[in-house]
């Protein structure tokens, strides 16, 4: 993923995560808010007590990254994907679902319309 399209400063990260809409499922947790950008951009928080050794931290970072790639969301969001538990021993197709599916959910609750699909990624 470009770094254009990722959220990289404590500021872009706290606006989203405090203003954004929420929805969880059982291996994610995606908050997110409509930004006015004209490109989607993506930030990944993998906790240190969920997973203890940073090889794998980082591991579960670069799958949810290409997993956000795949699900190939519309322009215009923030969004932060923060793991759960269960991502980490998740088959990289049910992440890659699991983002679509609360990506469609935020873009639902938000109600500000848009589609979540319909290029990027």
């Amino acid at each position: 993923m470009d770094r254009s399209r990722r959220l990289r400063r404590g500021p872009e990260f706290d606006t989203a995560y405090q203003k954004g809409t929420v929805v969880r499922g059982p291996l994610l947790i995606v908050r997110g808010r409509r930004s006015g950008l004209a490109r989607t951009r993506w930030g990944f928080a993998v906790g240190r007590r969920l997973v203890a050794k940073a090889h794998d931290r980082n591991r579960v970072r670069r799958r949810l990254r290409e997993a956000a790639r795949w699900a190939g969301v519309g322009e215009g969001w923030d969004i932060v994907v923060v793991a759960r538990e269960g991502a980490v021993a998740a088959r990289f197709e049910a992440l890659v679902e699991e983002v679509r599916r609360l990506v469609r959910r935020l873009v639902r609750e938000e109600g500000k319309g848009g589609s979540p699909t319909g290029g990027g990624g």
